[in-house]
């Protein structure tokens, strides 16, 4: 590992609200902390993460109030935003390649591959169409750190 790896919207929307693999996600970070691992996403990410806490509140689970300190929380999380021109054209060749109906999650692997990284994601729908791909995706609920509690 090179000291970065690329963390999608489904990974770090688990770090902000308690879902399924919440625990599993903050295992992955603290890991990646004592490692030195530096989290990056596209700028994307942050608008992936409005828009799963939008749906939140729109479902009346948290206030818009406490949506905007989750974002804010993540803002200032330390993910570092990339965004290389590069990744764009490679996010269309791989969502074709992946057979996908959005471009969005190509993206993140375009970054790792152009970072030469992994690539986490909660996203199991996405993990095993790219998985067949790339062996640098990652899935969150497979991740299993011997420094933390089973």
């Amino acid at each position: 590992m090179n000291g970065l790896v690329v963390v999608d919207a489904s990974v770090t929307v688990k770090w902000l609200v308690n879902e399924v693999h919440s625990d599993t996600a903050h295992a992955l970070s603290r890991s990646w902390a004592r490692q030195g691992v530096q989290p990056v996403a596209p700028y994307l990410m942050p608008v992936e993460v409005a828009d799963a806490l939008h749906r939140r509140v729109v479902r009346k689970e948290v206030s818009v109030a406490a949506a905007m300190r989750l974002l804010d929380m993540l803002l200032a999380s330390g993910i570092e935003l990339r965004e290389p021109r590069i990744i764009h054209s490679r996010a269309l060749e791989l969502a074709e390649q992946l057979r996908q109906g959005a471009a969005y999650d190509a993206h993140y692997l375009a970054l790792a591959e152009t970072l030469d990284c992994e690539l986490w994601t909660a996203d199991a729908r996405f993990y095993h169409a790219a998985n067949a791909l790339s062996n640098r995706v990652k899935l969150l609920g497979e991740f299993r750190s011997i420094n933390e509690p089973s």
